[in-house]
């Protein structure tokens, strides 16, 4: 079998084409009512981004903060999350993992807020 990047003379459409709309979305098989994935709530003294984790053990969990992305590895596997702008302006006060989520606190750098 030979594989190629670009598509073959005799066929009508290009690789570069959007997937036929048959194709079903894998996010319409999640409930609608299960928990949200990542939700960030202002606390009253900053905010706390919260992960699901259903599966994760403090043991293969690693959070880093890089400028402006919370990258998270779970057994070998990373993500890179764009923190909001509230967020950015923000620093890593502390982190816990609790009832299947990861629970990221973040206090406000007064160097980087407004003063009122």
């Amino acid at each position: 079998m030979t594989v190629t990047d670009s598509p073959t003379s005799n066929s009508t459409s290009s690789w570069l084409d959007p997937p036929p709309a048959a194709v079903p979305d894998p996010a319409a098989a999640l409930p609608d009512n299960g928990p949200e994935l990542l939700t960030v709530a202002r606390t009253t003294d900053g905010f706390e981004l919260s992960l699901a984790l259903p599966l994760a053990r403090r043991s293969e969990l690693g959070l880093v903060r890089s400028g402006d992305e919370l990258v998270v590895t779970v057994a070998g596997h990373r993500r890179v999350l764009a923190l909001p702008s509230a967020l950015r302006r923000c620093t890593v006060a502390g982190a816990v993992l609790t009832g299947g989520r990861l629970v990221v606190r973040f206090e406000p750098d007064p160097a980087l807020w407004r003063k009122t």
